[in-house]
């Protein structure tokens, strides 16, 4: 079988204990709320695993297993393992793994504080030492609406509950749950069994000083903040023998918490857990509920957590799984440096569950790449289904099963944004005859801007631009579908995927020579400088985009344009950004990167609310230090040649800014819709058209009608 010599050493076999992996791509455990509320095994569950063994991973893990299910769980829907009735449920997941090929683990868990669902309820989660909760940091940067919904979820919960510590006796009786829930794995036909003992659950909060106050023999030192963990790992192993793979997920360090594990701590804990017989160990980290969070577990920056499983794989013999962000190139590197021997992936796999299969295949350029937008996680956060911005089939694999229709039909799609190119796609695939219009010089819409902006969108666009080009899709550019174009043409179906339109700003002054829009913005970056965008600007500017027309027409990418930016761009050296949701926030990043003096405006009451929390967490503390004023709830007076006035409170200011940047009042795009209907035998709209959809909107959208038509 060929295999890609990019990645060799990602996709040569490899073993955990017994367990022969046929490649070193593991599945990493997220916790998805796929399973039922009782905590049976479903279709859903079984099909989303199953997609990712078909693609071709060594070993897929099951996600936050709870061991003493109903209690201590972490979301409503999570898989149990706490009992005999569940093992069929489990035997057939595992069956729908293997019959691909893949091996199959599930994680074993323990809430402990973080079990949101005893909290709702009133119940004190169990932990080593009584801790409160911390609420306020929680809460931090969510939306009011986000707010009322987690007020409503925990409106039984005192709002001074304090977790209540853990008994010797409760210890006992979990260390048999654990070894209990092993068994079960190892009857319903897993391959092995991974201990959660890290991201702040309970073995991990035994573990770390900041959360471990014991006086008795589980506190103190780190080998008896261990004795859990170890007496878990001595009971599993007499229950399920000694040729059953067992391996850990550990924290290798924990970030931004004051007395928390330190990488000499993870060090350390490594050496302990081989001598305990563990087979293999897992390296994560854990971070704050919100400073910290988004170094790790989610990982900011990509490999931030690298050098921990390195530092772990120098002191022990057993194989050391990376984890953390990390790509099939930089996994490859990693493997080929030695630094681990294992690379576990949890969100590429998501957007992408052919990834593994597509790289043996030599196939790098059609593997469909994470953004990193974190709605995944962010789902979890508000007990919700996780689901994947850029694949609409995770976790509804059964939904969007591609197959080829019987009745090819005549698509028209008319625009090339994000909804249009997905649209086109899955018609094609399913046979439909396809045309794509793009009046523009180029595949992309709004996201070749959100590409220039949030870098990560990038790789994105080009994913779908490819392979529009790659499939019999007619793609017209500079061609604008009129009424009578489309009436001439006579198609089967019409997909109107115009994205939005960007409405003047009513505010007094709206029309100075220093407002930009995000539309005059998008004009640029597409090469086209008529209009009352380009009269906006000085002489001076508008001859040199005059001059760079042509090149930026031509090779303009949103990696060049980023680039471009650092040494010149047509706004001032203070920029006030009004609107502060995902496009505002992102923006202002993109400027104070470049030297810009930024001042976000909102008139409502919080920023990014369209951003997932986890995210908006990490982009919103990199305003602050980036030095950015963020003003909520305000109102526009009036723009003059120095800034814009606004009240806040009933009282007036001006804030200073050269240039003004409108980034809200985005409206759907509908005029040509409303004068097709009736003209055509079907018609449908997706995307920002239909309302402000953003990538996961335009993705299911697009995903969704190429199934239907």
């Amino acid at each position: 079988m060929y295999v890609d010599p990019r990645f060799r050493k990602l996709l040569e076999p490899g073993r955990i204990g017994c367990m022969e992996l046929r490649n070193r791509i593991i599945m990493a455990p997220m916790g998805t709320n796929f399973a039922a509320e009782d905590g049976y095994i479903t279709e859903r569950s079984k099909n989303y695993y199953a997609e990712r063994a078909k693609g071709g991973v060594g070993l897929a893990i099951v996600g936050v297993g709870a061991v003493d299910h109903p209690r201590a769980k972490c979301m409503p829907n999570q898989v149990a393992v706490s009992d005999d009735k569940f093992i069929p449920g489990l035997s057939e997941l595992a069956e729908a793994v293997h019959r691909h090929g893949a091996k199959i683990a599930v994680q074993l868990q323990h809430a402990g504080g973080v079990a949101a669902e005893e909290s709702a309820q009133g119940i004190a989660p169990l932990t080593p030492s009584p801790i409160q909760p911390a609420v306020a940091e929680v809460l931090q940067d969510m939306t009011m609406q986000e707010v009322t919904s987690l007020m409503t979820r925990f409106a039984n919960a005192p709002a001074d509950m304090t977790t209540r510590e853990i008994t010797p006796e409760e210890i006992k009786r979990l260390v048999v749950c654990f070894a209990e829930a092993a068994g079960r794995a190892k009857r319903a036909g897993f391959d092995g069994v991974e201990i959660h003992a890290g991201h702040g659950y309970l073995i991990a909060e035994f573990l770390s000083r900041s959360k471990n106050k014991r006086q008795d023999a589980y506190g103190g030192e780190l080998k008896n903040r261990a004795r859990f963990l170890l007496e878990i790992i001595a009971a599993i192993r007499e229950k399920v023998g000694k040729d059953y793979p067992i391996w850990c997920r550990m924290d290798g360090r924990e970030f931004e918490i004051e007395d928390g594990i330190t990488p000499a701590d993870g060090q350390q804990l490594s050496v302990m857990l081989e001598q305990a017989g563990l087979d293999a160990l897992h390296v994560s980290g854990y971070g704050g509920a919100v400073e910290g969070f988004y170094h790790a577990p989610l990982v900011y920056p990509p490999g931030n957590l690298i050098p921990l499983a390195e530092g772990i794989k120098k002191l022990v013999k057993i194989p050391v799984i990376a984890v953390g962000r990390i790509s099939p190139k930089l996994g490859e590197q990693i493997l080929r440096q030695g630094k681990a021997d294992f690379i576990a992936m949890a969100r590429p796999l998501l957007a992408d569950p052919d990834l593994p299969s597509k790289l043996a295949s030599g196939k790098l350029e059609d593997v469909r790449p994470c953004i990193y937008c974190y709605n995944c996680v962010g789902q979890i956060f508000w007990a919700e289904s996780m689901y994947c911005a850029v694949n609409a089939a995770t976790g509804s694999e059964a939904d969007f099963r591609i197959q080829r229709t019987e009745h090819t039909k005549k698509v028209i799609v008319v625009g090339g944004g994000p909804a249009g190119m997905e649209t086109a796609r899955v018609a094609a695939l399913r046979g439909h005859q396809v045309t794509l219009y793009e009046k523009e010089r180029r595949l992309g819409g709004s996201l070749f801007f959100a590409s220039t902006i949030y870098p990560d969108n990038e790789d994105f666009l080009h994913h779908l631009v490819a392979q529009v080009n790659k499939l019999p899709v007619e793609v017209k550019l500079r061609q604008e579908a009129t009424p009578e174009l489309i009436e001439r043409s006579k198609p089967d179906v019409v997909i109107v995927a115009l994205g939005s339109q960007q409405m003047t700003p009513r505010i007094k002054g709206g029309n100075q020579r220093n407002v930009l829009t995000v539309a005059d913005i998008k004009q640029m970056l597409a090469g086209r400088f008529k209009g009352d965008g380009a009269k906006k600007l000085s002489v001076g500017q508008r001859a040199v985009l005059y001059l760079a027309g042509p090149f930026l027409r031509r090779f303009l990418s949103p990696s060049l344009a980023r680039r471009l930016a650092k040494f010149w761009m047509p706004v001032g050296k203070r920029v006030a950004v009004i609107g502060g949701d995902l496009i505002g926030c992102e923006l202002a990043t993109f400027l104070v990167q470049r030297g810009r003096k930024v001042t976000i405006l909102e008139s409502g009451q919080g920023l990014a609310g369209d951003m997932a929390i986890t995210r908006r967490w990490r982009v919103l503390a990199d305003l602050r230090q980036g030095g950015v004023d963020m003003i909520t709830e305000v109102t526009y007076e009036e723009i003059t040649k120095e800034g814009i006035i606004i009240s806040k409170n009933g009282e007036r200011q001006t804030i200073k800014a050269n240039t003004i940047v409108v980034a809200e009042g985005m409206q759907p795009g509908r005029r040509l819709l409303e004068v097709l209907k009736g003209k055509v035998p079907e018609i449908y709209e997706a995307g920002d058209c239909v309302e402000l959809r953003l990538i996961r909107g335009a993705i299911l959208d697009g995903a969704s009608i190429g199934m239907k038509v």
